[in-house]
């Protein structure tokens, strides 16, 4: 494959990022904002252009999910508030205050597009009819919960646990079918437990479920090597997997599966580090990996030309760390990558010196080696 390029300028909102979407007509890009609000941009011409924000929610704005009706957006908030939107004019359409006893973590739509299921802190996982914002139904399963994702078919639906568990929900039956365990995804460091499966999503086929999220080192100030695990549908039995080299990486935050079938996905760890990078399950090591500092979203536009990543301002070293006498407030630039317009083989190392308001790069680009 041919690596991508930088495209452009970056955007560069005042506040730190939770998730980014393109919706799925390719007209507009949305942010989850640590502010409560819902950034957005018009993607449409060569530069994005600023969008009038979406307000009301009280907390951190945790997730939010495009229906495919070109019309449909849903939010959801750390203290439990779950939002559908009419994108287009900005009204809502409805609006649920307590979706969830706090921290609601995840959003998935069913792919009927009828349903809009939500998991979070509280161990619940909670159906809701996407028109109307109504409550069709409910399990718990008593422990944080933290990814969802749909099968295909739309029969059941996969919860990722702190655990490392995996429970799969009949939903006609409304009971859990079966529990694929992957113990990698979760350490008890003394009294903390540490981990948990971040990231869902079936291949093409349907035939693999793919879970992401870290394989924790220690608790604190948390160590953890980013890990990326194949499971066969049928048998739940382990696949393919990736785990990076170092432990200063720490999760994989967001995940997508390519056209061509290789994953993208980004990462965040320690101040400072993170990286974008693209896996073809069986290989040992990426097609494609840089270094940006502390990534926690990355999606890809629909045309397939190009993906966009939401990182942290190096300049605060990825925590708000003290420079000189005052605390940098933290942000989330939002990069643009062309997709396959560089050599192939091209090598891309991110110099985070000079990451400094988001207007100024400075990346080289090295022919014959693969950064790994």
């Amino acid at each position: 494959m041919k690596p991508p390029v930088l495209r452009g300028k970056p955007i560069v909102p005042p506040s730190q990022i939770s998730r980014i979407r393109f919706s799925p007509c390719g007209k507009q890009l949305a942010a989850a904002s640590h502010d409560a609000t819902i950034k957005r941009w018009d993607v449409t011409g060569t530069e994005p252009k600023e969008l009038p924000s979406f307000s009301g929610h009280n907390g951190y704005v945790a997730s939010l999910a495009f229906h495919p009706d070109k019309q449909r957006l849903f939010t959801c908030d750390t203290w439990g508030r779950l939002t559908g939107w009419n994108y287009l004019n900005g009204k809502v359409i409805w609006d649920v205050p307590t979706a969830h006893d706090g921290w609601l973590r995840a959003i998935a739509l069913s792919p009927s597009g009828d349903t809009v299921a939500t998991c979070g802190r509280d161990g619940f996982v909670r159906f809701w009819n996407a028109t109307t914002g109504k409550k069709a139904g409910e399990i718990s399963l008593g422990v944080d919960l933290f990814a969802m994702a749909y099968h295909p078919e739309g029969k059941s639906l996969v919860v990722g646990d702190l655990f490392g568990n995996i429970c799969e929900i009949a939903l006609a039956k409304n009971t859990v079918e079966r529990t694929i365990p992957v113990k990698a995804f979760h350490l008890l460091d003394r009294i903390q437990d540490v981990g948990g499966v971040r990231g869902l999503l079936f291949d093409a086929k349907a035939e693999t479920l793919f879970a992401s999220g870290a394989q924790p080192k220690s608790g604190g100030f948390v160590q953890a090597f980013p890990l990326m695990q194949a499971i066969d549908w049928k048998t739940s039995k382990p696949g393919a997997s990736w785990k990076a080299p170092t432990d200063n990486e720490g999760f994989i935050h967001d995940v997508g599966l390519h056209p061509d079938g290789y994953l993208y996905a980004v990462t965040s760890g320690q101040p400072g580090n993170g990286s974008l990078l693209f896996w073809k399950p069986g290989e040992a090591q990426p097609l494609f990996r840089t270094n940006i500092p502390n990534c926690h979203s990355v999606d890809l536009h629909p045309d397939g030309k190009y993906l966009a990543v939401a990182c942290t301002n190096a300049n605060s070293s990825g925590n708000g760390r003290a420079k000189g006498k005052e605390y940098p407030s933290n942000y989330s630039p939002i990069l643009f990558w062309n997709m396959g317009s560089n050599p192939a083989g091209a090598r891309f190392s991110w110099s985070k010196s000079r990451f400094r308001s988001g207007v100024e790069w400075d990346w080289s680009l090295t022919r014959g080696v693969r950064l790994a």
